[in-house]
């Protein structure tokens, strides 16, 4: 079987390659006939290339225009495509969504439109394929460029332990790890398993697991005030956690895995409050 990965470098990417061996497409997503000559003969192409923090639409929009079409054109047997959370429209805090949850997104966040407009895109493709909505995704190797998305490079993480954080009240955070990640496409691709599956590991955290599990005391501040110093703070150029990447960790909805368990026998082997640890531990700081 000849299974093609875009994004093979990535954080799921690397992951994958310890549980499954493929072929690296190793070209610009933005370029379709390269797409082409990557995937000719494939029977599995697994769609990972994304950019996070996009300032354009090239990767992630026309990029994955171009994903589907050369599956198209060189009619690949099976696409399996990275989503996200993301994806989904907000729903009550405490409340789990199962894969029917609207596809509406979270308002004002490009991560999350950009998400909504490849699902979209999927549904208009004949294309038999796959879908994996994961929590925030998270091992050791990913973490220097974790601490880049999320911490200011003024702060050294190993002060981490000993400066407060500032979490509000109310704040769930549902992760996973990469490597739960990557068991989960191989049995999708094993299975051939279609459809969307929402991919998350145990416990959901709040504000104090953090906190205990970073080895800070928790400064609790209210939602809105964290969301105001951020921005302000961003655009000083002190940190790079913006309004919207806030928003949506607050808004983005906790979402239950019972099809993933059932379909694909996937149960994680990592506990969410390790795979926080992992990262804490990887970025220097103590955990």
């Amino acid at each position: 079987m000849k299974i093609v990965v875009t994004g093979g470098s990535g954080n799921v990417g690397t992951a994958l390659r310890r549980h499954l061996p493929f072929e690296d497409a190793q070209v610009d997503v933005r370029g379709l006939s390269s797409l082409r000559d990557a995937f000719r003969g494939a029977d599995v192409v697994i769609h990972l290339a994304w950019a996070i923090k996009p300032t354009n639409t090239g990767t992630n929009i026309d990029g994955s225009e171009h994903v589907l079409t050369a599956c198209v054109k060189e009619q690949v047997g099976h696409l399996v495509v990275a989503s996200s959370v993301a994806a989904y429209g907000p729903a009550p805090r405490w409340s789990r969504v199962d894969e029917s949850w609207a596809l509406t997104g979270i308002a004002d966040n490009t991560y999350s439109a950009h998400k909504v407009r490849l699902e979209e895109m999927l549904s208009r493709y004949p294309l038999p394929h796959s879908v994996i909505r994961p929590c925030g995704i998270g091992q050791a190797s990913a973490a220097a460029q974790i601490r880049r998305w999320l911490l200011s490079p003024l702060l050294p993480p190993k002060l981490l332990p000993y400066l407060p954080i500032p979490l509000w009240n109310d704040l769930r955070l549902q992760l996973v790890h990469s490597d739960d990640v990557a068991r989960a496409i191989v049995e999708i691709v094993r299975r051939k398993a279609f459809g969307a599956f929402n991919l998350a590991s145990e416990p959901v955290l709040t504000a104090p697991m953090i906190a205990d599990r970073v080895g800070a005391a928790r400064l609790p501040v209210p939602y809105p005030v964290i969301e105001r110093l951020a921005g302000a703070t961003a655009k000083l150029g002190l940190q790079p956690l913006t309004p919207e990447w806030v928003r949506m960790a607050d808004q983005a909805p906790l979402v239950r895995t019972t099809r993933a368990r059932e379909q694909l026998e996937w149960w994680p082997e990592h506990d969410a409050r390790d795979v926080l640890r992992e990262v804490i531990t990887a970025m220097g700081g103590r955990a």
